[in-house]
């Protein structure tokens, strides 16, 4: 039986279960193993407010994209991997036609778009007699854990954690395969088949670049083989002082910094709990090695987060918190519950938000943030609450146009951890406090005292 490995943010071969299931499927009946992966909407499309066109995928998110994918090409050996561009529903029809294949293996994701193009896929491949089989490997806890312990709504992280936390090292129970890659005859044949079909893309299908700035924290690779040297250095020492340090600003070490590898599954939750607990066996349990593990929850919570909500984590009225980070005061003057293509949305407000994007507002510490994200394309935990809390309370922008751009601008974008997070923020989900408020000023005091952070990024890079 010949089988296909639809990638979607499962880049990696080590400790994924799709591949596996595919590569023993077809071993079982003398088939062969093809991967495949799409440049849908979500890479190719654009949004349009504020009087201007902007891609979903910024080049810089783009070209650490690509380069996952290459790796992930030369790692998967002798299993050829297809990229296209286009919706995978079709796509796979004519490929599923072309190659024989009779069972297609795939990532469970959790945001709506996600989910609504799975379904689509499922009863599209249906029709033609071929099953879609989804794995879950994007989260560290399976989601049957999370209902049985959490079948209410996610109305708070703290509650979400007191009742699942207990379960993570089920999770590390996980089996982590490798890759049995035998050149058969038929994989053999298989290889020859795409090879005929002309699918050997040797360039991004969108515009890409790749980080090239100095002041970035780290030299921000894609791949496994990357993100594995990241999790393997990190955990050597660094890990040690995550919780102390996980606020800071400048440098390579105050946090993981393993979000871009994580979100794009060029490494699993998995493998990261499994690195914190061989550091524990080394140098022993502390709380900077719990605080990563509540990291990891963090990001289910949003993911799970994002199942519940649907369609609704992109949308809703934010309004702004007064001063005094209590009270709710005022009103969006852009009503969130519109398109983004809606004209009315856009009035004096575009100026302010392109100030705010372009990092040229009246606070020197916002204008670092962004200038960092948009050479860089990252940005500190610290500076994305700020940021956030600075475009939704402080300048009374509809929120979505800021979860936008972080979401063409961040190498670690996913739909449940940035609309979750910005839903946080704006206090339309999850968040008991109503929404979070930050005064600007006195965090640029505490977290960059001396200044050293804003005179890093004082100016914008130079074209």
């Amino acid at each position: 039986m010949n089988t296909l490995v639809w990638f979607r943010r499962n880049l990696r071969v080590a400790g994924n279960p799709a591949l596996y299931a595919a590569c023993q499927a077809s071993m079982q009946e003398d088939g062969a193993v093809a991967g495949a992966f799409f440049y849908d909407a979500q890479y190719t499309g654009e949004f349009r407010f504020a009087g201007e066109r902007m891609p979903r995928c910024g080049k810089l998110r783009a070209g650490f994209l690509w380069q996952s994918l290459l790796n992930l090409r030369n790692n998967l050996q002798q299993i050829p991997l297809i990229v296209q561009r286009g919706e995978a529903a079709g796509l796979l029809v004519e490929l599923c036609q072309q190659l024989d294949i009779q069972e297609v293996h795939t990532q469970k994701l959790w945001a709506h778009e996600e989910q609504f193009v799975a379904e689509t896929v499922r009863s599209t491949l249906a029709a033609i007699g071929i099953t879609l089989v989804e794995h879950e490997c994007y989260t560290l806890l399976p989601s049957a854990i999370v209902t049985a312990k959490h079948p209410d709504a996610l109305s708070s992280f703290s509650k979400f954690r007191r009742k699942v936390e207990r379960e993570v090292e089920q999770s590390a129970e996980v089996a982590i395969h490798s890759l049995v890659n035998n050149p058969t005859a038929a994989q053999q044949a298989m290889l020859q088949e795409v090879a005929a079909l002309g699918e050997n893309r040797t360039e991004s299908p969108i515009p890409s670049a790749e980080v090239n700035e100095p002041r970035s924290v780290l030299p921000f690779v894609g791949g496994e083989s990357a993100g594995q040297e990241r999790l393997n250095q990190y955990c050597q020492q660094a890990l040690g002082h995550y919780k102390e340090t996980r606020n800071g600003l400048i440098g390579a070490d105050y946090s993981s910094k393993l979000s871009p590898w994580l979100n794009l599954g060029c490494i699993s939750p998995q493998q990261v709990l499994h690195a914190v607990r061989e550091y524990e066996h080394r140098h022993g349990a502390n709380a900077s090695t719990e605080w990563l593990i509540v990291e990891l929850l963090w990001r289910d919570f949003f993911q799970y987060l994002a199942a519940k909500r649907g369609s609704a984590l992109f949308y809703g009225r934010a309004e702004p918190m007064g001063s005094s980070g209590a009270e709710k005061s005022g009103s969006v003057s852009a009503v969130s519950d519109t398109v983004l293509t809606d004209p009315s949305l856009y009035g004096t407000k575009a100026a302010e938000f392109a100030q705010w994007r372009t990092g040229t507002t009246e606070s020197e510490f916002i204008n670092a943030n962004m200038r960092e994200l948009n050479s860089t394309g990252f940005m500190s935990n610290r500076g994305r609450q700020n940021v956030a809390s600075m475009l939704i309370h402080d300048l009374h922008i509809d929120w979505r146009w800021g979860a936008a751009w972080f979401e063409a601008q961040l190498l670690d974008y996913d739909p449940g951890s940035n609309y979750g997070n910005w839903q946080y923020i704006g206090g339309l989900a999850a968040n008991p406090r109503g929404g979070s408020w930050f005064n600007i000023e006195k965090q640029a005091n505490v977290y960059d005292t001396d200044g050293a952070y804003r005179t890093l990024w004082a100016q914008r890079r130079k074209e």
